[in-house]
């Protein structure tokens, strides 16, 4: 089995108690079979007590929800009292895992670390050199006859993450020749032609950059009229506790004046710029390789692109509201994005939807 993982995924503990934040309120938590069975077995006072916090529904058992919509077992320490009593052994599977993700592809594997905890955010946000993926294992990655379009996709995604940290140019311009990038890719990966794709990966990352002969906002999400459309459509997304829900009516409320101060934005902080590209190589690192199971290209990169230009905004509007934008202000937005979007597929379906 190969594994493949970011080059600071290993340095990640969590914080428990310390941080500023909770992975355990604010959404329904779900007991794998596995773990759930291990409950039922569960001896002692608070075996009782642990059967007595499930709910078991036709789609799975969950802990039935403390007020605030927190775990039955977070105590007022924010430390889980299941840990505490019966040890890490007894965390259901996404107790344990998160916030950490995975994709499988036979003997390949990739993980990562989701932006819905702080801790990753800080990780991430703090580096100042490219993001690197480490490969380990051993095993092919070719894919065989059975995945014949893996390895020219991974192959694409290099070429990907190449324009996105290519720092001779701005954010945007890597942004609107990633979109360029992708747009010619779809079709040979939606035909499942191998050659054209690696032709098209094999094209130098400085050539789709010189290529492109303005910024992103030339692109779709550069006209007003059609990121009122977007952020509708973020407007109208589930949202845990309805704070993601003001942040976009107040998006929309302000969007001429948020366009027109945005650029002002990007250059006063140009210095931390690495941010934004750490953000798309996250992205697409993340979703892009979806398209081995559903032959699309081009709408993660779409998503990689919206949900940037969507924290640009935020950030721009916390910026102007406050009068500065501090690491924590860059951790705050991404962390919020991440947990209203990312993890919840009601929400990634419709904004998807919009893009295609």
């Amino acid at each position: 089995m190969k594994i493949l993982k970011p080059d600071f995924y290993d340095t990640f503990v969590c914080t428990a108690s310390r941080c500023q934040d909770t992975c355990c309120a604010g959404w329904e938590i779900e007991i794998d079979e596995d773990t759930c069975r291990k409950y039922r077995q569960a001896e002692g006072s608070f075996g009782r007590l642990l059967r007595s916090r499930i709910s078991e529904e036709e789609d799975g058992d969950y802990f039935i929800l403390a007020p605030g919509r927190r775990c039955p077992f977070l105590n007022e320490n924010n430390l889980c009292d299941i840990y505490i009593n019966l040890g890490e052994d007894m965390l259901c599977d996404i107790c344990r895992e998160h916030p950490r993700f995975y994709q499988w592809f036979g003997d390949y594997t990739e993980t990562g670390l989701g932006l819905c905890c702080e801790e990753v955010c800080r990780l991430l946000f703090e580096r100042k050199m490219p993001v690197k993926f480490v490969l380990s294992g051993k095993g092919e990655t070719e894919g065989g006859e059975e995945d014949p379009l893996l390895a020219p996709l991974l192959r694409a995604r290099e070429t990907a993450f190449s324009i996105l940290q290519c720092r001779e140019y701005s954010v945007s311009r890597r942004t609107a020749a990633f979109l360029k990038f992708a747009s010619a890719l779809d079709l040979p990966v939606r035909q499942e032609d191998v050659q054209a794709i690696l032709q098209t990966a094999g094209i130098p990352a400085g050539d789709w950059l010189r290529q492109t002969g303005g910024e992103a906002d030339r692109e779709w999400c550069g006209r007003e009229a059609k990121i009122r459309q977007l952020l509708e459509v973020y407007q109208g997304l589930e949202s845990l506790d309805g704070t993601f829900g003001v942040r976009m009516n107040s998006l929309q409320d302000q969007l001429p004046e948020l366009l027109q101060k945005r650029e002002e934005f990007l250059e006063r902080f140009r210095d931390r710029e690495q941010e934004y590209e750490h953000l798309l190589v996250y992205f697409t690192y993340r979703y892009f390789m979806e398209a081995l199971f559903d032959g699309c290209v081009l709408p993660p990169a779409r998503f990689a692109a919206a949900s940037l230009l969507v924290i640009q905004l935020m950030d721009t509007e916390l910026w102007l509201r406050r009068g500065d934008f501090s690491p924590a202000d860059r951790i705050f937005t991404a962390k919020l994005y991440s947990k209203e979007i990312e993890y919840c597929p009601e929400n990634m379906e419709a904004i998807r939807k919009f893009l295609e």
